[in-house]
């Protein structure tokens, strides 16, 4: 598959509050074909989720507002069914972040395309 075709027609939200960080992400998931939706907060990515289905959130740990875990919960309690990739540069146990309603859990910095990977599969699998 053509990483420019990768993730077609898929509306990725992307929630993190580094700047730069969100820029990268957003490019390369835009690159390989992703609508994409930013937020720096969860405050900010709930009330996205409130408005509109994204096919999966993309999900920093540490956010200043509220944690990633917090941002899942409350997004289930809004039924959304997205699909969460949790990223940080903090190393978390795998079987951890499942129970709190991780698909996948990426280590920052980031392997690019080891992200689209897991965007992918994680969609694939919902």
């Amino acid at each position: 598959m053509d990483a420019r075709s990768a993730l077609t027609s898929l509306h990725v939200l992307v929630v993190e509050d580094n700047v730069d960080a969100r820029a990268i992400i957003t490019a390369v998931l835009e690159y390989c074909g992703a609508l994409v939706t930013q937020a720096a907060t969860a405050t900010d990515a709930l009330r996205v989720l409130r408005q509109t289905t994204p096919d999966a959130v993309v999900c920093d740990m540490h956010l200043p507002d509220h944690d990633g875990s917090w941002l899942v919960r409350e997004a289930r309690r809004l039924r959304s069914h997205a699909p969460f990739v949790a990223v940080s540069a903090e190393d978390f146990d795998q079987g951890d972040l499942e129970q709190r309603g991780f698909t996948a859990f990426l280590v920052k910095p980031l392997d690019l395309p080891r992200l689209v990977d897991a965007v992918l599969a994680a969609v694939r699998r919902r």
